[in-house]
């Protein structure tokens, strides 16, 4: 039988392997060396951060004045609460009842969704009382407002006759 080198040179290397698998199951590279152990340092005392002055309230009143980042800024407007005192604008998109919890979602005139629980008060003053199926009921300064759940409807049957198919015999 002769054997070419690429076959020596295989079971070479399966010789090698097997012999690692084997020490390897038996041990080697089992023991673990541990670096000697060093001194303990101390670790110096740490102080608490530094208290910051206290300012005056009118130099905290420039903050709103002026901005840092924006020196052209002028000091905002002060306004008070919304004083609207109707629901216009304002529709009714889902109403959730699950149990005794009791939920609205409403469509704000400025495309915003809000979410309101029942005893809840929106921005303008309106608070939400009750709750049904297809309505919310909201009151504000002894007014009494109702938003409905609008009722969708299918469109009318068209009047279009059916399409036909031609009367072809099977083949």
């Amino acid at each position: 039988m002769k054997f070419d080198s690429l076959t020596l040179a295989l079971g070479a290397v399966t010789v090698a392997l097997a012999a690692v698998a084997v020490s390897l199951s038996m041990g080697a590279g089992q023991e673990i060396d541990w670096l000697p152990a060093g001194e303990a340092r101390e670790t110096p005392p740490t102080a608490g951060p530094a208290a910051l002055p206290s300012l005056p309230a009118q130099a905290l009143t420039l903050t709103w004045q002026q901005s840092m980042f924006s020196p052209d800024r002028k000091p905002d407007l002060v306004t008070g609460k919304s004083q609207a005192s109707s629901l216009d604008g304002i529709s009714l998109s889902a109403v959730i009842i699950d149990g005794a919890s009791r939920w609205v979602l409403l469509q704000l005139p400025q495309k915003r969704r809000l979410k309101l629980a029942v005893g809840s008060t929106l921005d303008n003053g309106w608070t939400l009382d009750s709750v049904t199926p297809q309505n919310a009921t909201f009151s504000h300064q002894g007014q009494t407002r109702e938003l409905r759940l609008p009722l969708l409807r299918l469109p009318p049957p068209s009047k279009v006759p059916p399409i036909t198919l031609p009367n072809v015999p099977t083949p």
